[in-house]
């Protein structure tokens, strides 16, 4: 539908899922990073603090943050002071939490704040109206120390390491990195205390859920911490170490505690929401509601999930290079040794350049996954692609590629059989062509968590 991941204006007229929410009659927030919106209170919030820039978000400690319908008019003079080096930076952050500004310190006491007036206005109404937060916490994507965009992934910014400082056998890069985790979890556990403390716990879901897979950027190594659990691939890839990611969903007396392998994705955020709060999605769009499974109850499985990006996502990278991401959202890979970079895979030679940045994509049905390096011409799927095949029951971790053995009753992973309506063309690509009872719903995702009714 010609939709960015960037950046989505009004004048688009897209129906988020807090517009959505919105019209059922729920109070809404959005702290954090709220790219690719760029304008949240004609999009569905009521409230709004944070940073819309897809570039900046990626600065934790930034000059200047957003709130309401303005943009930097939120001014951090503290971090004004910040070295401009990153590893300078780093020291003098580190050295002296308290006089900077780090951006998910504000994220949290935003939403702590604002789940504790919303509440208060709503104590002496006769029919309170249900609320829903959307604290999206930039971290653990790799962020600058600096003054972004400038130097927007040196690291993993974190005020402190805490007990990691001890681990000195590790690179400094993944003590961060671990330290940054561990601050997020004593955030997200604030949060839910406020909900305890309020005594809201039991009539608020609450969703922690990340964009994607285990990332490899600003000198991050997934493997450090084996953060995939075995999974091929990382953040933009197709197999399942780029597109399998963890969530967890808390609703104490309601969601009973569970693990499930029920297969979903982000689209199905929006229709589960409007199933749970009496909401309306618009005809024609690709989620479903996963509320059945939330509750326990059988669910039949989804007909398929798709998802389209450059070739497989998984080249092996020469020693000493790391991939980044740059400004514009695309990836920048960068040689440690000479600060060199390039928009080209430094490990695959000119002749290859033009097969890696063609368009990929990957599709499940039922336990049954079909990965294709790189799509026909005409951007669509086609009989004709390079399909690599694979037994997500038996095989998780994509080592045995059944494209030449498996039985014909396994075809209907052939991308020609799926709907008319997929592409396996990127935008950026396209650009260059031309119920009665209602909770509360708190939602915190380390980066991202909106619908994006996009058919690719």
């Amino acid at each position: 539908e010609g939709l960015s991941g960037t950046v989505i204006t009004p004048s688009q007229k897209v129906l988020t899922t807090a517009e959505m929410l919105q019209r059922a009659g729920y109070a809404t927030a959005g702290i954090g990073k709220l790219a690719p919106l760029s304008d949240p209170l004609s999009q569905g919030f009521d409230h709004f603090m944070g940073q819309i820039d897809q570039a900046l978000c990626h600065n934790m400690y930034p000059r200047f943050v957003d709130s309401g319908n303005a943009t930097k008019n939120v001014n951090l003079t503290g971090n004004w002071g910040i070295p401009s080096d990153p590893q300078a930076a780093r020291a003098a952050c580190m050295a002296h939490p308290e006089r900077f500004n780090y951006t998910v310190d504000i994220t949290l006491h935003e939403s702590l704040d604002w789940i504790e007036a919303h509440t208060t206005k709503q104590a002496n109404v006769v029919s309170p109206k249900p609320f829903f937060l959307y604290t999206s916490f930039t971290v653990p994507h790799a962020g600058g120390w600096g003054h972004a965009p400038a130097t927007p992934e040196s690291g993993a910014p974190v005020p402190t390491d805490a007990q990691y400082a001890s681990q000195t056998s590790w690179p400094e890069v993944e003590r961060d990195h671990a330290a940054v985790i561990t601050y997020l979890d004593s955030c997200v556990g604030q949060v839910v205390g406020k909900l305890s403390e309020l005594g809201l716990e039991d009539s608020t879901m609450v969703v922690f859920a990340s964009d994607n897979g285990a990332h490899l950027e600003g000198g991050h190594d997934y493997k450090f911490f084996n953060s995939t659990g075995g999974l091929l691939g990382h953040k933009r890839s197709l197999f399942e170490g780029g597109v399998r990611s963890p969530t967890m969903i808390r609703w104490p007396g309601t969601i009973l505690p569970a693990v499930s392998d029920f297969a979903w994705a982000f689209w199905d955020v929006m229709p589960t929401l409007a199933d749970l709060a009496g909401g309306e999605v618009p005809a024609g769009i690709d989620g479903t509601s996963i509320l059945p499974t939330l509750l326990g109850e059988n669910q039949p499985a989804k007909p398929y999930l798709y998802w389209t990006w450059r070739g497989t996502g998984v080249p092996p990278l020469p020693e000493g290079w790391s991939l980044h991401q740059g400004p514009d959202g695309t990836e920048l890979y960068l040689e440690a040794g000479t600060r060199m970079t390039s928009k080209r895979h430094p490990g695959l030679g000119k002749e290859h350049n033009n097969l890696q940045m063609s368009s990929g994509y990957g599709i499940r049905v039922g336990d049954m996954k079909g990965v294709v390096p790189h799509c026909g011409g005409n951007g669509r799927p086609s009989a004709r692609d390079h399909v690599q095949v694979f037994d997500l029951s038996k095989d998780p971790f994509e080592t045995r590629n059944l494209a030449n053995t498996t039985p014909v009753s396994y075809t209907h992973l052939r991308a020609h059989e799926t709907p008319e309506h997929l592409v396996c063309r990127l935008l950026l690509e396209k650009k260059k062509n031309k119920s009665t009872k209602r909770s509360n719903i708190y939602l915190t995702g380390l980066q991202r968590l909106h619908n994006i009714q996009n058919d690719t």
